[in-house]
């Protein structure tokens, strides 16, 4: 989708109150990130997503000192963040870092991830530090052709 289809769908969040922010070099985007943005925008505690040419992050916090960039590593006090590493080509997605000092939060946005995910994309978790948490998701999500490292 071409950059003035997606920035007339993310225009709405913008003007509520949820920041969707795509890096000025993305002129065109796959509808499935796309969707996942929306989809996680939706969530009442996401405040901030960044789009990139290769990455999508979430968050309900951005560094203090650069105001576009979601929080979104592990073990933050606070912060409830998602990032993604997208590979349209590959068809796939990695989960790259997911933190939740709130239970239940984590799988929201793996849920809003998942949703409506398409068939021929295949979820990634190449680096598992989650004590089962990826476990429980894959158990879920069995459906789906999660590729395994």
């Amino acid at each position: 989708m071409k950059r003035k289809e997606f920035e007339k769908i993310f225009l709405p969040y913008n003007e509520s109150g949820t920041q969707i922010w795509v890096i000025s070099r993305v002129n065109e985007l796959p509808d499935v990130i796309i969707k996942m943005a929306v989809n996680l925008a939706e969530l009442d505690f996401i405040k901030y997503v960044r789009i990139c040419d290769e990455t999508l992050a979430a968050s309900s916090e951005n560094y203090p000192k650069r105001p576009k960039v979601p929080i979104t590593h592990m073990n933050h006090e606070t912060a409830i963040g998602i990032q993604l590493i997208y590979h349209n080509s590959l068809k796939s997605i990695d989960f790259f870092d997911i933190n939740s000092p709130i239970k239940g939060c984590g799988s929201k946005m793996v849920d809003a991830v998942f949703k409506n995910f398409p068939k021929d994309w295949q979820p990634v978790v190449v680096m598992d530090w989650s004590n089962g948490f990826w476990d429980k998701m894959k158990e879920k999500y069995c459906y789906l052709n999660w590729l395994d490292y």
